[in-house]
């Protein structure tokens, strides 16, 4: 119950990140963010081994 309470309040923040990004009040977008990670191969790694454990984590069940 604690583990799913702290991934509510993580996705809660990327939320909030992402509405304060497309108001121009803060950080970059995600897509921006991933566009920006993509263009470095040590970028494009860590992207498959984030989407890789997502998968495995969330998605295998």
């Amino acid at each position: 119950m604690i583990a799913a309470a702290g991934f509510g309040v993580l996705l809660l923040a990327a939320l909030v990140l992402e509405v304060a990004a497309r108001r121009r009040a803060g950080p970059a977008t995600a897509a921006q963010a991933i566009g920006a990670a993509m263009r470095t191969l040590p970028g494009r790694l860590t992207v498959l081994l984030a989407w890789l454990w997502l998968g495995v984590h969330f998605l295998a069940r």
